[in-house]
């Protein structure tokens, strides 16, 4: 016969097996309008590798209007703006400004990440029994 401390575990992690997961998992998004912002695109997606841990998220890169020849760059994860520059024209300035945004993405997914599994510890469930 198994005991209720057993039985309580067992129902936790059938109940952790079936929280709700996205099918459809690191969607990058691409708004831009320029070639520039185009450019930008095709090299963040060349050189993005995800976080191992990282799961239920979405990268929008979008592109806005400024002044002149200058455009914004904004990057969200899951609409929290996480990533925003300026873009110029320039080849050697897009390619950098890449790979800053690539390191400065996978930096928030792994502190959301380990966010969430602190959030989630045993210690914060509690029984619900005051």
């Amino acid at each position: 016969m198994k005991s209720l401390v057993e039985e309580v575990k067992n129902q936790n992690s059938v109940k952790k097996s079936s929280d709700v997961v996205l099918e459809i998992d690191g969607l990058l998004i691409d708004d831009t309008k320029t070639k520039g912002g185009r450019d930008f695109y095709d090299l963040f997606f060349r050189d993005w590798v995800a976080p191992p841990d990282a799961k239920n998220y979405s990268i929008f890169i979008v592109e806005r209007p400024f002044r002149l020849n200058q455009t914004t760059i904004e990057i969200s994860i899951n609409e929290i703006l996480v990533f925003q520059a300026f873009l110029q024209p320039r080849v050697d300035y897009i390619e950098e400004l890449a790979l800053q945004s690539i390191g400065i993405t996978q930096q928030y997914l792994v502190q959301y990440e380990q966010l969430v599994r602190e959030l989630d510890g045993e210690e914060r469930r509690g029984s619900g029994i005051f």
